[in-house]
């Protein structure tokens, strides 16, 4: 398999957790969307908040549980292509030369500095 198909249930499952938070926290605040403005008004006050956390907030809490437990344990580090032609190759001739630059002979002068001062 690919490896971003392996990484797609993370993804689902992170933003899952996103939808979950968002949702509890806009209950908490008090601001009320209209669909919970509407299931309050056919449900009643308990009813609706309960139908609402259920739909909106643990739905999507399971959901990223499941898709996260999921994404991890299917996770695969190694890259998709396992040919050794494919993948990136250092150019150290560069290196070498920025090493070559970088070298200078140490300086014997003392730069004004006074021992013991």
């Amino acid at each position: 398999m690919e490896g971003s198909v392996m990484n797609a249930p993370i993804v689902f499952g992170l933003f899952a957790l996103y939808v979950a938070s968002i949702s509890l926290y806009l209950v908490l605040a008090g601001r009320q969307d209209a669909l919970l403005s509407m299931l309050r008004c056919v449900w009643g006050r308990t009813l609706g908040h309960a139908f609402y956390f259920l739909a909106n907030v643990a739905f999507p809490l399971v959901l990223c549980v499941v898709c996260l437990g999921w994404g991890v344990r299917q996770y695969d580090p190694q890259p998709a292509s396992r040919d050794l032609d494919s993948l990136p190759q250092l150019n150290m001739e560069s290196y070498r030369e920025l090493r070559l630059l970088l070298k200078s002979e140490p300086s014997s002068e003392t730069h004004e500095v006074v021992y013991g001062a």
